[in-house]
């Protein structure tokens, strides 16, 4: 089915386009894909593209109030400096991410992150623990 084919692709697009290796694994199956679709399933193809994506961008805008992410940042609070991250990985000053750790009500409403805030602030993590580790293994 045309609709699971691109569904699909539009899945390998959200889950890997971080890497280089996943941006080639997805222009690999859209090479592939488009070798098969006949012009009329290429335009219905690009039409239900569209409609997914929108569904997923629209998704990644979603605050989250469902995760308490100060709870999940109370082992390592004392540790990284919150300041950095948002200055670094979001442009952004540091009231920014203390409001929407702490659900801070800005505007009337808790302020929260976005599902791919929280990719970011994932990332920056996993960045921050690769820096440190490297560094470790330079001392030792």
């Amino acid at each position: 089915d045309l609709r699971e084919k691109i569904q699909e692709l539009v899945d390998k697009m959200s889950e890997s386009n971080i890497t280089p290796n996943g941006r080639k694994m997805v222009d690999d199956y859209f090479a592939e894909l488009n070798k098969i679709l006949t012009p009329e399933e290429k335009r219905e193809g690009g039409k239900i593209m569209r409609e997914l994506l929108a569904k997923n961008r629209e998704s990644r805008r979603v605050k989250r109030t469902d995760i308490n992410i100060k709870e999940k940042l109370i082992e390592i609070q004392d540790i990284i400096s919150l300041s950095y991250i948002a200055k670094h990985y979001f442009g952004k000053d540091k009231s920014w991410i203390y409001q929407r750790i702490n659900g801070t009500c800005v505007n009337g409403k808790p302020a929260a992150f976005t599902n791919e805030e929280l990719d970011i602030l994932s990332n920056a993590l996993k960045d921050i623990g690769t820096k440190i580790s490297d560094t470790s293994l330079l001392i030792h």
